[in-house]
């Protein structure tokens, strides 16, 4: 597979109308759902899937979260979302997303999940058929 951040999975999306505020523009909330499924199909295309993960007794909870706002995005514009793994560390995983409309780069962000047993909610080590399939280099 790639190296490092070079793998990415892109996801068609429009914005619906229940995702804009009264001036037709994209609530800022509903970016934190399209990363969301930014993530699900960036593993699915990996050959695995959330549920997958699940059933393992793990969750990869969001610990944290940032977007950058760059261009407003409207009611039915067509978007490109961009996913990638863009940190792997023992026990958590940061993905990175771009949202393209038209060619222009209309917000960027990321998200850090820690791995956690779901039945305890404690951390635990990422399992290693995860990290084989999320494709990272050493830093540098």
């Amino acid at each position: 597979m790639a190296g490092y951040g070079e793998w990415r999975c892109r996801v068609p999306l429009r914005v619906r109308f229940g995702e804009t505020d009264a001036v037709g523009v994209a609530n800022n909330a509903v970016y934190l759902s399209w990363f969301e499924v930014g993530r699900i199909e960036y593993l699915r295309s990996t050959g695995h899937d959330y549920a997958k993960v699940h059933a393992g007794g793990i969750d990869l909870v969001v610990v944290e979260a940032s977007v950058r706002y760059l261009k407003p995005l409207r009611f039915d514009d067509e978007i490109d979302l961009h996913c990638w793994c863009s940190r792997l560390r023992r026990a958590s995983v940061e993905f990175s997303y771009e949202l393209w409309s038209r060619n222009v780069l209309c917000a960027a962000g990321s998200t850090l999940h820690a791995c956690v047993d779901r039945s305890r909610m404690a951390p635990v080590r990422l399992p290693g058929w995860l990290v084989e399939i999320l494709p990272a280099d050493p830093p540098g």
